[in-house]
């Protein structure tokens, strides 16, 4: 299932317990819980309005992170998933704000596993793991030729699912991304402190 682990500091300390989602956002019915990241919670949800059947994932903004410059962050990652469409990365297919005003986006679900627990449990082969991380160089590749930085891949950020037999590697959270168009380009990350995941940075 698709997960945000909670690894990026200092924005994961825990905050005591949450209120529970809505029932409902938009046409969706909220599910489970998959995961919370820095500034989201993200849940598994199904299509409701009986237009018809779908299942996606919903990240809604954390009450507790719920600032001006957070909430600006995180409108931001949704602009950034919205102006990206590759087949290797999640897919944006919707947004809104609750009634008592937390924004939420959402996005394809993807059934799969982290990268390397997939090569593991798979026991893929030196030349199928080297395959599926050309597939991700090609993701990253296509986010920076976008002026897309990511700044947090790791493993728990890129998900494997099978289909039809067939190994899809899928590049999610957003989350830090920075966007070095001049349009686009939000200076929040420096106002909010050290983000990321330090086991995954880059020295610099």
């Amino acid at each position: 299932s698709q997960r945000v682990l909670p690894t990026r500091l200092p924005l994961a300390a825990a905050l005591g317990a949450e209120p529970p989602p809505p029932e409902r956002l938009g046409p969706y019915r909220v599910g489970e819980l998959l995961g919370r990241g820095g500034m989201g919670r993200v849940f598994r949800a199904e299509r409701a309005d009986g237009v018809f059947e779908q299942q996606v994932a919903i990240k809604l903004m954390r009450r507790g992170f719920a600032s001006e410059a957070l909430a600006q962050q995180f409108a931001h990652e949704r602009q950034i998933l919205a102006s990206l469409d590759h087949p290797n990365i999640a897919r944006l297919l919707d947004g809104g704000t609750t009634e008592d005003g937390l924004p939420y986006f959402v996005m394809e679900f993807i059934e799969g596993q982290p990268i390397d627990l997939f090569c593991s449990t798979h026991k893929l082969s030196t030349i199928e793991r080297l395959r599926l991380f050309r597939i991700v160089c090609s993701a990253v590749h296509y986010a920076h030729q976008n002026l897309v930085v990511h700044r947090d891949l790791k493993p728990s950020n890129i998900l494997v699912t099978l289909q039809d037999g067939v190994s899809l590697p899928k590049v999610i959270d957003f989350g830090i991304a920075k966007v070095l168009s001049d349009s686009l380009t939000v200076a929040v990350s420096s106002r909010v402190g050290n983000l990321g995941t330090p086991l995954w940075m880059a020295p610099e």
